[in-house]
């Protein structure tokens, strides 16, 4: 059994309101996990109860660390709100994590191995959204199949804010649902998914990892050796490859002949967990072993492995069979002399020389072989050996069988028409031909036996509702393969281009349409199986129109052909590939707008819908409650008989014969004097006459002036009364010009109502 991290203690199971279940760790490695698990079994650190620290997550975990280190937690947050400005010197940060992107499904991967890659039991970790929104909580314990965390002040559906509690995150089901927490029937936690998504989706996400100084001193006892394991790489290299030690920082690699006495060091700095020895003497006999740095020191070594220089032993042989006989391969090697292949007709029999290849060989093909008869091969690799050219270096592999057998051809069909069908075969690639022969339903031979170098076949005139099949085999030259076969009855083929769209009185199918059949069946879903809602029968139709749909209810279609035999029975063909999902659902109206006629009139107007046939609009007065002004047909509308200087909101939803939809977000309007047209300007005797249209229920106007069109335009007259139609400027300049805009106001009582600023004028005087 591998000395690593496989022996488990005992499990220990926390009660708590969640009920999860926390494993152990290796009693040789202890981590910090199993003090924290007599932690807590403490008031005020128990799963499920009220925490020693209510209200601040960070305090909880300083509170935690006092009990399991000695001294507390009381590094600072810097200003991102997720690394740490270690300030005690019991504390370091061990990993730092930073994404920018608010998705959590592109990077969730980086996230697991952020964990399972540098995080321990006992480590403290702050994670935060770039924003500053941030959480501290602690590792209770790490694998490569979920993670426990233990913190507080972090409501769950079970648990409030108030509690301690330990909550897992299964990898693989934070890879599948990266923003969605999953619950167990019985409302307690599964798996906290969205634990990081709620911080990243403000904005990208960043993550500490933090240790105490002395955790390996107080959690590494002791440390077991890594496990050695060898192989030949090629003639004159050898491949170490060992086990990771967790906590280990590098690795130091040694070798030495094996008559030696002395190792000699190979690296002393190694991070990984393989190390290719090469330039060694060929037929020369190593000792290998490596150590793991771990608790400030060098740990012991691991097991030592002798192996001899040679070339690699090939390990696996693949068998394919060729026109002409068995190809047998393997893998290439480019340092050999040679390479020689034996066979045997038994495992265990007598193995004779069949081939003495060149160094880079990697494959021969076996012609004195037979049909589906099994034969054993060894592969031997060598290179010569300048001392004793009659004792080569080599290696020979263990037997492989192989024997000749040709593939029983794949079939696949495509229908072409109702009575014409294309058959394709799939065999080894190593075939010269294909012999086929067809049956009919009536079980008679359509054709005699066919030798063909296609690997199509297309049947034409069939009769449309018969059965047909094919029978396809392999021929080479050194044999045939078994028959494979295929049966097809002569049906149209599958409807294409079925699409979905949405009308005002329901769903409109459409689909390209076939010459060759006498009509259609049009299948819908909604989320389960597909049911028959019509049968079309003209062949020249191409759409249908599914008037019994629900509003915003999701459907496919699927359409099938049918046709007609010559005794008069209907044959269907296969189904078409689904539609898109396709639902009858009106937006919002759009382009809303409401715009002041006069002192009691507004008219509301708003885009028009294709896919709806008439609108609903309401308004209501501000405080008040909703009333339909009208239904119709047109896109808007004029409200009568509101009130001068109150405020409205008016809304519009859409209509069709299938449902409503939503209305639109309210438009507000306070109701003012209409806004005037732009002032009519005319260069007169002694100065600009600015003239404007008038209404009876105006109490008069106001006049602005400015220098520039988007300068300040400063108020320079009022008009009293509605039968003034004009004023002279004469306060102007010969050569310069100006800009006028004009505002109605209407006065009741004490109270002046006015109307926003018309469009602007301009005139040059001259």
């Amino acid at each position: 059994m591998k000395r690593l991290i496989s022996v488990f203690i005992s499990l220990i199971i926390l009660v708590c309101s969640a009920s999860i279940g926390v494993e152990g760790y290796a009693a040789d490695k202890r981590y910090a996990f199993d003090a924290l698990a007599d932690i807590q079994k403490s008031g005020g650190f128990v799963p499920g109860e009220t925490a020693a620290v209510v209200g601040n997550c960070y305090g909880f975990i300083s509170a935690v660390c006092e009990k399991l280190y000695g001294v507390k937690y009381q590094e600072g947050l810097n200003g991102d709100g997720y690394t740490c400005r270690h300030k005690t010197g019991y504390y370091y940060t061990v990993k730092t994590y930073k994404t920018t992107s608010s998705d959590t499904a592109s990077c969730v991967d980086d996230i697991i191995s952020f964990f399972v890659n540098n995080a321990y039991p006992g480590d403290i970790v702050h994670y935060s959204s770039l924003s500053g929104s941030t959480h501290t909580f602690m590792i209770q314990s790490i694998d490569e199949e979920k993670m426990l965390i233990y913190h507080s002040n972090y409501q769950t559906r079970t648990l409030s804010s108030s509690t301690c509690h330990i909550d897992p995150i299964y990898w693989s089901s934070f890879r599948a649902n990266p923003t969605t927490t999953l619950y167990n029937s019985d409302g307690s936690l599964y798996s906290h998914n969205s634990l990081f998504y709620n911080k990243q989706k403000r904005g990208g996400l960043g993550m500490t990892i933090n240790r105490f100084t002395n955790y390996e001193k107080l959690f590494y006892p002791n440390y077991m050796p890594p496990e050695l394991s060898v192989s030949r790489s090629s003639s004159s290299s050898i491949k170490m490859s060992w086990s990771a030690v967790k906590g280990a920082t590098k690795y130091r690699v040694q070798y030495k002949l094996n008559s030696a006495s002395d190792y000699t060091t190979l690296s002393e700095s190694c991070t990984a967990t393989s190390y290719d020895v090469k330039n060694l003497t060929i037929g020369t006999k190593y000792n290998f072993r490596v150590c793991a740095y771990a608790g400030n020191k060098w740990q012991e070594y691991s097991n030592v492995i002798t192996k001899k220089a040679l070339p690699p032993t090939v390990s696996s042989v693949v068998f394919t069979p060729k026109s002409t006989g068995l190809n047998v391969k393997w893998a290439k090697k480019t340092d050999l002399s040679g390479v020689k292949l034996y066979r045997s007709t038994t495992a265990d029999g007598t193995y004779s020389l069949i081939a003495n290849l060149g160094g880079k060989a990697n494959n021969y093909v076996d012609t004195n072989v037979k049909y589906g008869v099994t034969y054993y091969y060894k592969v031997e690799r060598y290179v010569t050996n300048p001392n004793n050219a009659n004792k080569p270096f080599s290696t020979t592999s263990k037997a492989f069988a192989g024997k000749y057998v040709l593939k029983t051809p794949v079939i696949s069909y495509t229908r072409n028409s109702a009575d014409s069908i294309t058959f394709t075969f799939l065999g080894d690639n190593c075939q010269d031909s294909f012999d086929y022969y067809l049956l009919s339903d009536s079980n008679k031979t359509s054709t005699a036996v066919v030798n063909t170098d296609e690997a199509k076949l297309t049947l034409e005139n069939l009769n449309v509702g018969e059965k047909y099949t094919l029978f396809v085999r392999e021929k080479t030259k050194l044999a045939a393969g078994s028959y494979g076969s295929l049966s097809v009855t002569a049906a149209p083929r599958p409807v294409s281009n079925v699409n979905g769209a949405q009308r005002s009185n329901g769903i409109e199918i459409s689909f390209s349409p076939q010459s060759d059949v006498d009509g259609y069946y049009i299948y819908r879903c909604s989320g389960g199986d597909y049911s028959n809602i019509a049968k079309l029968t003209g062949k020249t139709d191409k759409t249908y129109l599914d008037k019994t749909v629900k509003y915003n209810t999701n459907y496919k279609y699927i359409v099938k052909a049918y046709a007609f035999s010559e005794t008069g029975e209907e044959v269907i063909g296969d189904a078409s590939e689904a539609s898109a999902d396709v639902k009858v659902y009106l937006s919002a109206p759009s382009d809303v707008k409401a715009v002041r006629t006069s002192p009691s009139r507004i008219t509301v107007s708003w885009a028009q819908d294709k896919n709806a046939v008439k609108y609903k609009l309401q308004y209501k007065e501000k405080g008040g409650k909703w009333q339909t002004a009208v239904i119709t047909k047109k896109t808007s509308r004029v409200i009568k008989k509101l009130t001068l200087g109150k405020k409205y909101y008016f809304r519009v939803k859409s209509i069709n014969s299938i449902g409503s939809g939503y209305y639109c977000k309210a438009v507000k309007k306070k109701l003012l004097p209409p806004t005037p047209e732009a002032p009519v300007l005319k260069c007169v005797k002694n100065g600009i006459k600015v003239s404007f249209k008038t209404k009876r229920y105006l109490s008069g106007f106001y006049i602005y002036r400015a220098s520039s069109e988007n300068g300040k335009y400063k108020l320079i007259k009022t008009v009293e009364g509605h039968k003034t139609k004009s004023f002279t400027d004469v306060d102007t300049d010969y050569g310069k010009t100006y800009y006028y805009k004009i505002a109605s106001y209407i006065k009741n009582g004490n109270t002046i109502y006015k109307s926003s600023k018309s469009a602007a004028s301009g005139i040059k005087l001259l």
